[in-house]
């Protein structure tokens, strides 16, 4: 929704003082950094400096406009002289999400500043072009920022009084009338993909991670440990994550991390990448579920140790498995000891949402075929008829054939008997209290036959030729019906079953201890009972 409802402002100087390292918008995420794969599209006019300047993640020169020769472009965007109308740069973010505020800087500039400045974003198909005159076609134009005044050299961290409700991906910068702006930051939530599916990287900030908290982050930002990409030599800003020295043996340092999404993981990666000499001389990790984001102000909140104190080398990718397939996590906490640089924190795994919808259309699935299967197990001497308006047909024989529920408006016949067979079975053995031959569906048992589960992609085995022949025998089915039995397969055997979840915190047998150290107790509970 948008932020223009009343008179009322829809921002505030979330850093007055201009000086403030923490402020109400640092615990999010910066959506146009070139880190995270934000780009800009195209701008007005970029006759004394590149609009791409804007989404540098390295802060802008003291100079920005200070070049060595006139064909020197400056540290920042920065346009003609003398606009009669407006200047523009369109900017596609890194992701997708929802806006907290904007960090607009002109650091650098100093008389070549924009004089006002506007933003406006909407939610476009991610290869949308750009027009001549800065518009999407299809797309509508939202007001995020009003027009505002600007000053030289100076950071202007400018929140919104309420979040966006709705997600964007797309930023329009406008100058009125024309200037130059360092860098500008949209400072928000990513909005993470629903339709990604397995295994993938919770700890991503694409993925809608968060670096929540840190000790120490002196010579290199916390947020760098959940960038994409391996870290480059190009981009010194974004290395990763390094602190301070300490020459104290018990010392160690710590960054507490919210994944995108609980959790349940399979597999973390430390990659000290670039850190040669620089890499702790050990690192371990511990994790937890709590719905705070901050799971230091949850007293109830446990923290599980899933990988032991481990010792790291420089420049490399330290893969190790920690396979928790009953046991959902939100936070994970990196600790080194006792100081130094990571670059990149992965943690594969798979999202309990995922899991608990997979196990949804498994149960209804086995339900819809437990029903067709009793239905068709009922109607065993209804006489063969076809009816002209719905275009459907009664099997008269059903003893041998059982219906199998494949989606939602597909029903696979499989024979299992031939009509013989089924009528030999019958005179051998007949339940005292199964229904008689000709009963209403009504009174049956619901589980007059019973099929397996099935997963999508097994494998099918083919009936026998005979079993053909004997269906193709019987003058009770049509040509269409025939046609239909032949190409159908045998019921498969029965699929396993989706791993149980449970929350860390429930009660096990031996309970559980608020410490580090402690190993989770794998209680087994329904997919179902898992929380969010």
């Amino acid at each position: 929704m948008g932020n223009t409802q009343s008179n009322l402002p829809t921002y505030y100087n979330a850093d007055p003082t201009n000086e403030s390292y923490e402020h109400s918008l640092s615990s999010y995420v910066d959506l146009a950094s070139e880190a995270i794969g934000a780009r800009v599209v195209r701008a007005s006019n970029e006759h004394f400096g590149a609009a791409a300047n804007l989404i540098k993640a390295e802060d802008p020169a003291a100079s920005a406009t200070k070049r060595k020769s006139p064909e020197e472009s400056a540290d920042a965007w920065v346009t003609r002289r003398h606009n009669p109308e407006i200047d523009w740069a369109v900017i596609q973010l890194g992701a997708a999400g929802t806006i907290a505020g904007f960090n607009i800087d002109t650091r650098g500039l100093d008389g070549e500043q924009a004089s006002q400045v506007s933003v406006q974003g909407c939610l476009a198909p991610e290869d949308s072009v750009v027009d001549e005159n800065g518009n999407i076609d299809g797309a509508q134009w939202e007001e995020l920022l009003p027009v505002v005044d600007i000053a030289s050299n100076a950071r202007h961290l400018l929140a919104l009084w309420n979040t966006t409700e709705s997600a964007f991906n797309f930023v329009r910068l406008t100058l009125h009338p024309d200037g130059g702006i360092s860098r500008l930051r949209i400072m928000g939530t990513v909005m993470a993909k629903a339709d990604v599916e397995g295994e993938i990287d919770l700890a991503s900030v694409v993925s809608g991670a968060r670096v929540i908290q840190a000790s120490n982050d002196k010579l290199g930002a916390k947020d760098n440990l959940i960038l994409p990409n391996r870290a480059s030599a190009e981009s010194p800003s974004t290395l990763g994550w390094k602190t301070s020295r300490s020459h104290l043996s018990d010392h160690s340092d710590w960054a507490i991390i919210k994944l995108g999404e609980p959790g349940f993981l399979t597999r973390i990666e430390l990659d000290t990448g670039l850190y040669d000499g620089d890499q702790p001389v050990a690192a371990a990790l511990q994790a937890c579920y709590t719905e705070a984001a901050n799971p230091e102000k949850d007293p109830q909140c446990f923290w599980y140790q899933i990988v032991p104190r481990t010792e790291l080398n420089g420049s490399e990718v330290h893969s190790i498995d920690v396979t928790l397939n009953d046991v959902p996590f939100s936070h994970i906490k990196l600790t080194i000891h006792p100081d130094g640089g990571v670059s990149r924190l992965r943690a594969y795994g798979q999202r309990v949402k995922e899991i608990e919808e997979e196990a949804a259309r498994e149960e209804a699935e086995a339900a819809a075929e437990a029903a067709l299967a009793a239905e068709v197990g009922l109607d065993a001497d209804t006489p063969a008829t076809t009816s002209d308006a719905d275009d459907t047909a009664t099997v008269g024989v059903a003893e041998g054939i059982s219906m199998r529920a494949r989606g939602k408006d597909t029903v696979e016949v499989v024979i299992t008997k031939s009509v013989a067979e089924v009528k030999s079975d019958e005179k051998a053995s007949v339940p005292a209290n199964s229904p008689k031959r000709g009963a209403s569906k009504k009174n049956a048992p619901a589980a007059a036959v019973s099929t397996p589960p099935r997963k999508k992609g097994r494998s099918k085995k083919h009936v026998n030729a005979s079993e053909a022949n004997a269906s193709n025998d019987d003058e009770h089915f049509s040509s269409r019906e025939g046609e239909l039995i032949q190409s159908l397969t045998s019921p498969v055997q029965p699929k396993k079953r989706g791993h149980a979840k449970v929350r860390p915190g429930d009660d096990t047998d031996e309970g559980s201890v608020n410490t580090v150290d402690s190993q989770p107790k794998r209680s087994r509970r329904k997919a179902s009972k898992a929380r969010h």
